[in-house]
């Protein structure tokens, strides 16, 4: 399943070619479902599909009509980090259920791509085919599912492809990037400013205040526009983008404000729930375990019935993260995490930052003037002075700058 992107070339094979190879080494044997002009040469069994342009239900309803087995492992390839014991420990679960299916469960909601299956599913599917109910959620939520929590260190496994490489885009393509940036309020507020953000990497943005840090994510968000300069959010041109087209990124890339920007009238889990109210492929059910497993990410589950104001600083900024993880998104923006909260939440924040783009593989940009934060978190800095970017390289050779405004910016913090 998956063929859209099953004959990309990862690492010296196809990803065909690796989840393949660990779906045999857990399951025994593999089918693949799909056009047999495209993969007869692979050396498994191929069986194309018996219902066209229905999706992954199709896909489903294709492996379940021709199979012979109790339980089904059913993996779309798209999944590059899956293991073979991961796998493996999935089917022991499953197997130890009575459920019509198996379907691991993260603080991001289900994966019904990557789950297990009883044969008698393929009643319900050939139902949902009728009836072009096409979407997975809304299929998996009409069966007897059970939901294998996933423990916050295999998360990643389950995350589906979006390295650039991976989706054809040019290696040297940056995630992030401003080329050439000028913007003027009632004065120079950011004067061809240049610096960019990687896949997968966390940018710190420092500086005194009124240099342009939360300005710079005010143009990544598409808030603000530049004078004159481009703009380049999620490999896409946003300077002349309109409200559409932003809307679009915007569920790519997230910011958690200062502020926390919360809605006081309603409870941490309501406020969480928030984000989750327009996505159609989740039921009530599967909404209230993301927000569960949101709280427990961010390490919050006794406050789910407390309100905002009730709530310290530093408590209604990982409110806020949890808020902006619901939206499943490839990057966060975070406007000062650590200001005005006291060592131990900082260290919190901190660490929740951290797992973020360590286990998630999230890209980040934090601006701060907490150099703590900066060291532990970010890979690459730009230093704003004046509005112009006088640093943008690696954290470690932030000491090694020359310009005295830096060498004095490193010296009040060590003070």
């Amino acid at each position: 399943m998956g063929r859209d992107k099953a004959l990309l070339p990862i690492g010296g094979s196809t990803l065909l070619d690796q989840i393949a190879s660990r779906v045999q080494a857990a399951a025994g044997n593999v089918t693949l479902i799909g056009p047999p002009e495209n993969y007869g040469s692979s050396g498994y069994k191929v069986v194309g599909d018996l219902v066209t342009g229905a999706g992954p239900l199709g896909g489903l309803f294709t492996a379940l009509s021709v199979t012979t087995a109790e339980w089904n492992l059913i993996v779309a390839c798209d999944m590059p980090e899956l293991t073979e014991d991961f796998l493996r420990r999935l089917l022991e679960a499953a197997e130890a259920s009575d459920a019509d299916c198996l379907v691991p469960g993260t603080g991001f909601g289900t994966e019904p791509l990557c789950a297990v299956y009883r044969r008698r599913c393929v009643a319900a599917a050939e139902v949902a085919l009728t009836h072009k109910f096409l979407k997975m959620q809304d299929f998996v939520s009409s069966l007897r599912a059970e939901i294998w929590l996933v423990a916050d260190a295999d998360a990643v496994l389950l995350k589906n492809l979006n390295r650039p490489e991976d989706l054809g885009i040019p290696q040297q393509s940056h995630y992030i990037e401003f080329r050439n940036v000028y913007k003027t309020f009632d004065r120079p507020v950011l004067v061809d400013a240049n610096f960019n953000v990687d896949a997968g990497e966390t940018l710190a943005i420092i500086g005194r205040s009124g240099v342009g840090k939360s300005v710079s994510l005010g143009h990544i968000m598409g808030f603000l526009k530049p004078d004159s300069g481009r703009v380049i959010v999620a490999y896409t041109d946003i300077t002349d983008a309109n409200e559409t087209e932003l809307r679009r990124i915007r569920k790519k890339v997230t910011m958690v404000f200062q502020s926390g920007a919360l809605f006081d009238s309603l409870t941490v889990a309501e406020n969480i729930l928030f984000s989750l109210e327009l996505r159609e492929d989740y039921d009530e059910k599967n909404k209230e375990d993301v927000v569960d497993g949101l709280l427990r990410m961010v390490e919050l589950s006794d406050y789910r019935d407390a309100y905002p104001t009730d709530l310290s600083t530093g408590h209604k900024r990982a409110v806020a993260i949890a808020r902006a993880l619901a939206a499943q998104p490839e990057c966060i923006l975070y406007d000062e995490p650590t200001t005005m909260v006291d060592p131990i939440m900082s260290e919190h924040l901190t660490k929740l930052m951290l797992r973020l783009k360590t286990q998630l593989k999230l890209t980040g940009v934090v601006v701060t003037h907490d150099l703590d934060l900066m060291r532990n978190v970010a890979d690459r800095v730009v230093v704003l002075y004046e509005g112009k970017a006088i640093y943008f390289g690696p954290v470690a050779d932030l000491e090694k700058s020359p310009h005295p405004h830096i060498q004095e910016f490193l010296a009040m913090d060590r003070v």
